[in-house]
């Protein structure tokens, strides 16, 4: 007979099968989460005993994992992946892939939300995670992703962001800094480019004749061009080069700037501005969309896949509700004026009948 007990503040589980009774910890203090682990041991002996496939361990996708997918991703990607599985694995490492059920992701959302964690940062977790068991899905290991299954509406994503670096705490950042790093920061809040697409600039991806900036390396892997405007053409052309490194900003003998993000961090403390390098980028998003109110533009500019992401932009659009708001006021006025005209023409009436009622005779 299979059951679950509990030993030592622990559940365990107990069954038989081919004859043999087989005790097992579920690593578990939730009797649910106990009993959806025996249900699932249950299960993977029916298929075996079907002839299906064997099970494989979390510890054994993550391996698979980081042999075939990571390796084709950004170094910066594949380091937040590293440290994103350190934090997962601690829950989930001596698991098998179909022990990882909604109960334990439960489990495991309100410890790190206990744990001081904000609930965005929770939903990168499982986002990372989800990947992992996606792999798992077409490797054949996993019947479906549990990560896909859990309901994440109580993880409520952060507000974004509304406030951003105004022009007059973008120059105290520029004065903070050397002349180099000021030329940096300018050009990211004069173009919206990514960090990392400026830093790794190169002289040969500039057209100054056509006013452009060809950017190859990307987040998205999608190259883009970046117009220039006065002011950030100025910055370019006024930016010295290394007689021998290609690079745009540079630094020492030739090197591309690699922390410029500690970098800016010092400048923004030196210059009393509480803001991240990345809110250069929303401040020229913000700038862009209340001055000329073109989201297409906009999003082909910053490289966004989806017009969504551009769209966190488009309350800094007022132009049309001001439209709309001085098309009620003319329809309002124009609605008060006959109004005024109905009821003068009434009080008018009033008046003539009180004189004709006052010159009847008495007793009509």
């Amino acid at each position: 007979m299979a059951t679950v007990y509990k030993r030592g503040g622990v559940w365990w589980v107990r069954y038989q099968w081919h004859g043999k009774e087989t005790r097992r910890s579920a690593h578990t203090a939730s009797k649910t989460v106990a009993q959806e682990y025996l249900a699932q041991l249950q299960a993977e002996n029916q298929r075996l005993d079907r002839g299906g496939r064997p099970r494989h361990t979390y510890k054994e996708a993550l391996k698979r994992f980081f042999d075939d997918y990571v390796p084709s991703l950004k170094p910066n990607t594949q380091c937040r992946y590293r440290t994103t599985f350190r934090k997962l694995s601690a829950t989930f490492g001596d698991l098998y892939l179909d022990e990882i059920t909604r109960g334990r992701l439960a489990d495991y959302a309100t410890a790190r939300l206990q744990g001081g964690v904000i609930s965005a940062t929770v939903r990168r977790d499982l986002a990372t995670l989800s990947i992992l068991c996606t792999c798992a899905v077409n490797w054949d290991w996993l019947d479906a992703n549990p990560v896909k299954l859990f309901s994440k509406k109580h993880l409520k994503e952060s507000a974004p962001r509304t406030t951003y670096p105004s022009c007059e705490q973008v120059d105290r950042l520029v004065a903070s800094g050397s002349p180099m790093v000021g030329r940096v920061i300018r050009l990211l809040s004069q173009t919206g480019m990514r960090l990392e697409e400026a830093c790794s600039l190169e002289w040969s991806q500039v057209s100054i004749p056509r006013r452009e900036v060809r950017l190859t390396k990307t987040k998205t892997s999608s190259p883009r061009v970046v117009p220039l405007s006065d002011v950030a053409l100025g910055t370019l052309l006024g930016t010295p080069r290394h007689m021998i490194a290609p690079f745009v900003f540079w630094h020492d003998d030739g090197d591309r700037y690699t922390n410029f993000s500690g970098i800016f961090r010092k400048a923004s403390r030196r210059a009393k501005v509480p803001f991240r390098c990345h809110d250069l980028r929303h401040h020229f998003a913000s700038e862009f969309a209340q001055n000329v109110g073109d989201l297409p533009a906009l999003q082909a500019i910053l490289g966004h896949k989806t017009i969504q992401m551009t769209m966190r932009y488009s309350h800094m659009v007022t132009d049309h509700l001001h439209r709309a708001m001085k098309k009620h006021s003319a329809a309002t006025a124009n609605a008060g004026t006959g109004a005024g005209e109905s009821d003068r023409h009434i009080s008018s009436s009033a008046v003539d009948h009180a004189e004709i009622v006052g010159n009847l005779p008495q007793g009509v």
